[in-house]
Parts: structure tokens; sequence; C-alpha cells
């Protein structure tokens, strides 16, 4: 089913049931869950058809909520993440057990409306790995066709994947993407 951004109820009630949807964000088509829904997670992989443990970025609705994930902030992340949130900017960080956990602070106002009201989200481009990212609604169809139970269409997207940066010990950063 294809839906617009103004049916924002649909698209609430159907993340937090528990569904994989193709949403319009500030860079590039993605598909999305709820953070929490690890089936929708191995769903995300299969479509993709990539690894299961490869990671998948977590859109937040604001950058307080990364503490939600148990990831300490000090002044230089802080620092950090003023100056790349809201935007298309995804940052890495490093937890205790020196795994990691990336997120972004979406710019785009719908996006950031549907978070707040689900919670945190994972993202992923809408694409099949190794191909190209979806510039619409179409597109994204053509890939996953009635896999998927839920598009929102959100017009043409001509813009770049978000850009990744990694935490660094000690206080840096660096640019991956």
């Amino acid at each position: 089913m294809v839906v617009g951004k103004k049916e924002k109820e649909k698209i609430i009630d159907f993340l937090k049931s528990g569904g994989v949807c193709v949403l319009p964000t500030d860079t590039v088509y993605g598909l999305h869950c709820l953070a929490s829904n690890k089936k929708g997670i191995e769903k995300i992989h299969l479509l993709k058809k990539e690894e299961k443990d490869k990671p998948l970025i977590n859109l937040i609705s604001d950058k307080k909520d990364v503490s939600g994930f148990g990831i300490k902030v000090g002044e230089s992340e802080k620092i950090i993440m003023d100056k790349y949130w809201p935007g298309p900017n995804t940052i890495i960080f490093g937890k205790n057990d020196s795994s990691t956990v990336s997120f972004r602070v979406p710019a785009d106002k719908f996006l950031i409306e549907i978070i707040k009201r689900t919670g945190p989200l994972v993202s992923t481009s809408a694409n099949i790995h190794g191909y190209p990212p979806a510039k619409n609604v179409d597109e994204v169809i053509e890939y996953f066709g009635d896999e998927i139970d839920l598009y929102v269409d959100g017009g043409n997207l001509d813009n770049s994947p978000s850009g990744i940066y990694k935490i660094e010990s000690g206080g840096g950063f660096t640019k991956i993407r």
C-alpha cells in the first residue's frame, strides 16, 4: 500500500504494530522499523540481501536519546552532536563493551514527528545491497514489490546518503563517508 505523508496516524500505527515500511528521509528513501523490533530488523536484512549482523542506523528525534542506548556523552561528543545534528549526518559512538552504535537526528520535520511518536527507528537505504538507493517510491517498489506492506511517498529525492562520522576515543572523530 502506498500512502502520503499526511497519513501520519496510519504510519505510526503500522510501525508500532511491528511493521517494516519505506519512509522518505532528509537523505534517501529508507527501510524502517522500530529499533526494538528484532523480527523487523531481520526482515530488513533479508530484504536487502545482506549479512544479518550488519549494523543499521538508529534514527532518533533528539540528541539526548543517545543516552537511552547506554552511550556516555562527554563534552567532546556534545560538540560533535551540536555541529552535525539535526541533519544528514550519522555519528558512530563506541560503547563500553567495545561495540559501536550509530545514530542520526534527521532535519526532516515529518520524520521527527513520526520518531517522537514511535520511539527510535532503525534505518537503512531502500535498496538491495550493491544497488543504488531508490530516488522515489516507484523505484523502491521495483526493488521490493509486495514484500513491503507500507510505502510512504515523499516525491523524488535526489540527495546523497548521510555523511558518516565515527567518534574516536580521546574525543576526536573521523569521517568515514
